[in-house]
């Protein structure tokens, strides 16, 4: 009887031994690369935000046409059946670069920078335009070739281009500073790929005043080069310039005294983005699985239960053999 429980009982050694705790699924990360960011976060001003499009709320930067709408629906079909997609936008209508660094060190961001493989920065209108539009109001200047000539005052318009050069000299050179700042405080906080639109010039519209818009070529040009000049390893440049140089009418609402995009120009930079994406490239991992196998500790312990079968099976023939010989 003893013989035939230790048979019995390397047989339920087996059945335990092939149980799941002997088993496992092996398991690999596998990267695949894509042409998109699976999770994007746009940051800056009021061009990001989409402000003066239909759809547009301060508290509300998801429903309206923006570039950063347009490309969560691009990519939500594109990225949908393989890694998903994400898009944050926490772009404040007003910042200058001096706000986004303010917000950055606040650790609000900190979460969504966190996870994202890509962020978006719109920056440098409010550091310059504002005090531009500022001076040409101030002229009486509110449409294209027109201005109230009745309260001009070529001495104060001279005196106040004077000192609006020298506003503007200094606010190109603290945005240099900035936006090296901006850079390091993401380095800090995102391993995901910065990118940093530059600035269209909007005044080319008031063509007529010819010292206007040589005057905002020359200084918002010298911003685009500082955003350039500091690229580097840094970030990655958008031209947006570029594609908006001599469209300013059809691609801006500045007819209306109003400097940001319309629409179709947030289309253009929608296009300008993906572009500056899909050279960039990404990628995202996924956790794929093999067929059930046993475990090394399982190998070791069926190898050690089946020798002890076979013992067993040998004992138990050895006895049954010597039982039939004193039988005979």
């Amino acid at each position: 009887m003893r013989r035939a429980a230790a048979f019995l009982s390397g047989v339920s050694l087996l059945a335990c031994l092939s149980s799941c705790a002997m088993t496992e699924i092996p398991s690999r990360e596998v990267s695949y690369s894509i042409d998109a960011p699976p999770k994007m976060l746009f940051l800056g001003d009021s061009i990001a935000a989409g402000y003066g499009l239909e759809g547009y709320t301060a508290g509300d930067l998801y429903s309206c046409p923006s570039y950063a709408n347009l490309l969560k629906v691009k990519y939500d079909s594109e990225l949908g059946d393989k890694c998903g997609h994400e898009m944050v936008n926490r772009a404040v209508s007003g910042d200058t670069s001096a706000d986004l660094i303010e917000l950055i060190r606040s650790g609000e961001l900190d979460n969504d920078l966190k996870d994202s493989d890509a962020v978006v920065i719109s920056v440098g209108g409010n550091d310059l335009l504002d005090i531009m539009l500022s001076f040409l109001s101030s002229l009486g200047i509110t449409e294209k070739g027109t201005f109230d000539s009745g309260s001009f005052d070529l001495f104060s318009a001279a005196s106040g281009f004077l000192s609006m050069n020298d506003d503007v000299d200094k606010a190109l050179e603290q945005f240099g500073t900035n936006i090296r700042i901006i850079s390091d405080e993401l380095s800090k906080r995102t391993d995901g790929k910065v990118f940093v639109q530059t600035l269209y010039d909007p005044l080319e519209h008031f063509s007529n005043f010819k010292k206007v818009t040589d005057f905002s070529e020359k200084k918002i040009g010298r911003l685009n080069e500082i955003i350039s000049d500091n690229a580097a390893e840094r970030y990655t440049v958008i031209d947006v310039a570029a594609d908006f140089k001599g469209k300013a009418d059809e691609l801006t609402n500045i007819a209306g005294f109003d400097i940001h995009p319309n629409a179709e120009g947030h289309k253009v930079i929608a296009d300008d983005v993906d572009a500056a994406f899909r050279t960039a490239g990404f990628s995202y991992m996924t956790t794929e699985y093999g067929e059930k196998r046993l475990t090394k500790q399982g190998r070791t312990a069926i190898g050690g239960g089946i020798a002890g079968l076979l013992a067993a099976i040998t004992a138990i023939t050895a006895v049954l053999l010597h039982m039939k010989k004193k039988e005979n």
